[in-house]
This record gives C-alpha cells, structure tokens and sequence, in this order.
C-alpha cells in the first residue's frame, strides 16, 4: 500500500476521534449501508475505523476466517 493511501485512511480515521455520537452514526451508515442503534461513542469510533481500513486494505483471508471460526 502506498504512503498517500495510508495518510488518507490515517486522516479519515483522526477525523472520526473528533466527531460526535451523530456524526459516528452517520458514517457508520455510510460505512455498513444501514443505520444503527448503538450511541457508543467507542463502539462507533471502532466499528468505522476498522470498515475504512478494511475496506483500503482489503478483509480478511479464508484461512483466517476460518482459523476465527474455529477458536469461536
């Protein structure tokens, strides 16, 4: 992944430490195509971030989801 890439999903996710409960809920929507409930403000901050990074960096593979599913 290039430098330019990863400053921008830096910066997406430092402009999410300043945002209000509101604002979370709305880029979680945008985020996750449906709206939530939660007004956890941490629960929110986690969820977008780790969207905008997945969603840049790619998910992940197989071979961990299934190692996941087999510690779960």
């Amino acid at each position: 992944m290039s430098t330019a890439a990863t400053r921008t999903i830096q910066q997406q996710i430092d402009e999410l430490r300043g945002m209000p409960v509101s604002r979370l809920r709305e880029r979680y929507a945008e985020a996750f195509g449906e709206p939530t409930t939660s007004g956890n403000r941490q629960w929110l901050f986690r969820r977008v971030a780790w969207r905008i990074q997945s969603l840049a960096e790619g998910d992940l593979s197989e071979r961990a989801r299934r190692r996941a599913a087999e510690l779960a």
